[in-house]
């Protein structure tokens, strides 16, 4: 919530952006700004991107405080559990620019002046710009799913593993849509071993035939296959008169 007042977080200088200070890429920029973030206890996110028309090249960009703007209020989302108010209208920033002279990305602004508390060092880590699955975690997410142990106790046997949920560097939630994602590019594989299977039944039998439905996202529907041997027995069937 927001808090009476202004917050400058007490951090060392080192850590700490300055105007003129140069980067060769963005996502070094984020990786100092979010270290920067992590020890004052805050999260960021990207607030604005601006690209060359003509090389779609990033020109300019800011990163922003987690809680900057305001949260949009509905009667949909005041029928929710509350979650408290996420947003403050923060103005602290980050602003760089791209110079193509010395091709660096340089900051041309930074403000540090915060207008709510900062998250206590128990809890900076669950910040999302903070939260991390790594390697390691995602291996051994997939192996306990390969013999079928549930979402939720892949967390629960890594919080015994490491001491507590506040060494694991992640929420629950992260793993289940780190599952979801590997689950779609599962079926997506699999969809197209299977493509792959009927066209090369059909280049041995031109009698072969296949229909893949496909929905609006590119994601398999149903699918209808016939060889040669049912597509004759189905002729004779009706053929036949049917039953």
């Amino acid at each position: 919530m927001e808090c009476k007042g202004q917050v400058t977080p007490e951090v060392s200088s080192d850590l700490k952006s300055k105007l003129g200070l140069e980067f060769d890429c963005c996502e070094d920029v984020f990786n100092f700004y979010n270290m920067y973030a992590a020890k004052a206890g805050f999260g960021i996110r990207c607030s604005t991107t601006r690209t060359c028309t003509f090389t779609g090249e990033v020109t300019r960009k800011e990163y922003v405080c987690c809680k900057q703007g305001y949260a949009l209020t509905s009667t949909i989302s005041r029928r929710r559990r509350q979650r408290g108010c996420t947003r403050t209208g923060c103005k602290v920033k980050l602003a760089i620019l791209k110079v193509n002279e010395k091709n660096k990305y340089t900051v041309v602004g930074f403000n540090e002046v915060h207008n709510h508390d900062m998250t206590t060092v128990d809890k900076v880590h669950l910040l999302r710009s903070h939260r991390n699955l790594t390697e390691s975690t995602k291996a051994y997410s997939s192996h306990m799913s390969k013999v079928n142990i549930l979402v939720h106790k892949h967390v629960s046997l890594l919080e015994v593993q490491v001491g507590g949920l506040k060494n694991v560097g992640f929420v629950r939630r992260d793993v289940y849509n780190y599952a979801r994602d590997v689950h779609g590019e599962v079926i997506g594989h699999d969809a197209k071993l299977l493509k792959e299977h009927f066209l090369a039944e059909q280049g041995k039998n031109e009698s072969f035939y296949f229909n893949m439905e496909v929905d609006s996202e590119g994601r398999m529907g149903n699918v209808f296959w016939a060889n040669t041997r049912s597509r004759r027995a189905y002729g004779f069937f009706w053929g036949c008169g049917g039953i």
